[in-house]
């Protein structure tokens, strides 16, 4: 078992496991410099420290001291060059008529290598506004392009529901989210009901579906035959949280509707 703390480079992103080594007293919010595929780098605790089984855990970082003054102030230079360097990306972008959308640009730590992330719909040729923003930046600059999901957890916004978007507040990865667990949930198929902000089917549609699906299979199907009180009646309307269904019950020449529990079938 290793003594290990969670780290961040920058708010909002996914955290990081880091063995503390003999750094003593790291709490919550400490500026910690650390070891990654032997590069330094800064980072900033999340989780204060608890014990771990690391043994399957391939090239995990090591802090190596935790940030002093002068640190902290060329971390927060360092983010003062990121936003200072979107102006001049943009720019050279429009130079060169790419369509790309600029997302967010990260400068290493030691100031070796900036990272450009973009959104494209069709692909991109940037090696031009690679030596371009090479030749500005006197850094290695390498572009990276992102999906509809990250662009929307950087940029930040609210859901349908008012709150913020789960990707912004807490999510750090994307599960699978297919079109049967909104069918599953009986939510209409319209795309400013179940689509988030980012244009991708909802995450939360994924937290409930296994609820839902575990009392469907418990409901009769609809304009299925069940017997009720010795009568055979049709199913048009499940209510699968309440466990109830309204039921077709044939009346003289016509018929009425009734809402039962789910208990009260034959």
């Amino acid at each position: 078992m290793a003594i290990v703390v969670e780290l961040i480079k920058r708010k909002n992103e996914k955290p990081f496991l880091a063995e503390v080594n003999n750094v003593n007293d790291i709490e919550l919010n400490d500026g910690v410099l650390f070891s990654q595929e032997n590069n330094t780098d800064f980072g900033i605790v999340v989780k204060k420290p608890f014990e771990k089984d690391c043994s399957k855990i391939k090239n995990i970082s090591k802090i190596i001291s935790r940030a002093n003054n002068q640190d902290w102030e060329k971390y927060n230079d360092i983010l003062k060059k990121e936003k200072d360097a979107f102006p001049k990306i943009i720019s050279a972008v429009e130079k060169l008529g790419l369509e790309l959308k600029l997302i967010d640009v990260k400068i290493s730590f030691d100031l070796s290598k900036m990272t450009v992330s973009y959104t494209a719909d069709d692909r991109v040729d940037f090696r031009e506004l690679v030596r371009m923003l090479a030749g500005i930046f006197k850094m290695r600059v390498e572009l990276k392009q992102i999906g509809a999901r990250d662009e929307a957890k950087f940029c930040g916004g609210y859901g349908c529901c008012g709150q913020e978007l789960c990707c912004r507040k807490f999510l750090t990865d994307y599960k699978q989210v297919t079109i049967k667990m909104a069918k599953a949930q009986n939510i209409a198929l319209m795309p400013n009901k179940i689509n988030g902000v980012c244009g991708k089917l909802m995450c939360c549609l994924e937290y409930e579906y296994n609820t839902y699906k575990e009392l469907s299979e418990k409901m009769p199907a609809l304009n299925s035959t069940v017997k009720y009180n010795g009568t055979d009646v049709v199913v048009v309307f499940q209510d699968l949280l309440k466990q109830t269904l309204t039921v077709k019950i044939p009346v003289d020449d016509g018929f009425e509707l009734k809402n039962i529990e789910l208990s009260e079938l034959d």
